[in-house]
């Protein structure tokens, strides 16, 4: 009677159980971390180019994964991702987290790290270390939220022999179109390199022309037309008479409208519509106006206000243009509501600056209604 009390003791205890708990499958077990992949280039010379490649052991993860591309925080440094087989021949990742793009049983997983200190400006860097990684994820992962992150750092110093003052690189600025730009620096060599010299500069945009001379052959004078508006970039290199060194140099530039408004060519802003905005409101609800072309005055004056519709809102608004100290170009304009208006309206400050004539600058004025109006 003994053992069948503890029977059906037993019995009734797996019975009454929690049925979840019984079937629940163990959770699978943390995935390792990746060991973090380290190269120490040493002391690079300006303009030398050097690389390393890392072996990834893939399988220390414990799971198929894809590798996909490669992060670098240093802009003169390239990671290329490569599988390669028992007879050297290689595969390139194209960033796909397929199947296909696993490695077979016969490849390996390979990161080439390239530095090219040409694509740094020419001055002496101490040593840092640089850091990166690379991102896997695998096939089953179709959201992506399980990627791995595989850490990577490289470290280098930099030896440049020359000695650029007071600019080692030829950053323009803005540049109006109807305008140029100048630009000079001095070249030499360091403390170790002093009798070195400079042979004749060469820019590979044609709105960039480089010379060398002035009365000192050490003097760079560089001389930028604008081009179309937007964003440029050229390069300058100036062989000189170390063996193997050209020096290189980055001349970047934004070509500007002569006619411009900062921070936007809009003001916006919310009002009452059923009363006039107080004095002090034009304060706050301003843009900068500026002409940069120097053949004409500075002036501006407003040539219309506009709604979308076609209506004229000059009534509704005092549009005032005031000098802006210290820069002779620029205006403030700023705007108050008068009155007049049923709703919300967008709207277009037209600025001209010889009448109908213009050439015009266009502001746009967008008033949204209070609640309460």
């Amino acid at each position: 009677m003994r053992v069948l009390a503890i029977l059906l003791g037993t019995t009734f205890f797996v019975g009454c159980s929690d049925p979840a708990a019984a079937t629940q499958l163990p959770s699978p077990p943390p995935r390792p971390a990746p060991l973090q992949l380290e190269h120490d280039f040493g002391v690079l010379a300006h303009g030398e180019r050097r690389e390393t490649e890392f072996v990834v052991d893939l399988a220390a993860l414990g799971e198929p994964l894809v590798p996909l591309r490669v992060h670098l925080d240093c802009q003169c440094g390239q990671g290329e991702l490569r599988l390669r087989d028992r007879d050297g021949n290689d595969r390139f990742v194209d960033g796909r987290p397929i199947p296909a793009n696993l490695p077979t049983a016969d490849e390996r997983l390979y990161l080439r790290v390239t530095v090219d200190t040409n694509r740094l400006e020419a001055t002496d860097l101490p040593p840092v270390w640089h850091r990166g990684f690379l991102v896997l994820q695998s096939p089953a992962d179709m959201t992506g939220t399980m990627r791995v992150s595989w850490p990577v750092r490289i470290r280098f110093a930099m030896d440049a022999p020359v000695e650029l003052r007071p600019f080692t690189a030829l950053d323009f600025g803005s540049v109006p179109v109807s305008s140029t730009k100048t630009f000079e620096t001095t070249l030499r060599g360091d403390e170790h390199h002093r009798d070195l010299t400079f042979a004749a500069p060469v820019s590979d945009d044609p709105l960039l022309r480089v010379e060398l001379g002035d009365g000192d052959p050490r003097r760079l004078r560089a001389f930028c037309t604008p081009g179309a508006e937007g964003n440029h970039r050229a390069l300058v290199t100036i062989p000189t008479s170390l063996p193997g060194y050209t020096l290189r140099l980055q001349a970047t530039w934004k070509s500007v409208p002569d006619l411009e408004a900062s921070p936007l060519a809009k003001i916006a802003f919310r009002t009452d519509l059923a009363q006039a905005q107080p004095a002090n409101a034009a304060d706050r609800q301003f843009v900068l106006v500026t002409d940069h072309d120097t053949r004409r005055p500075a002036e501006f004056a407003v040539f219309t206000v506009v709604a979308g519709d076609g209506r004229d809102l000059a009534p509704c608004f005092d549009v005032t243009l005031t000098p802006v100290p210290g820069n002779d170009r620029q205006h403030r304009l700023a705007v108050r509501y008068r009155g007049g208006l049923d709703d919300g309206v967008r709207a277009t400050i037209r600025l001209t600056k010889a009448g109908a004539d213009g050439p015009f600058l266009p502001i746009e004025l967008v008033v949204f209604p209070t609640k309460d109006s």
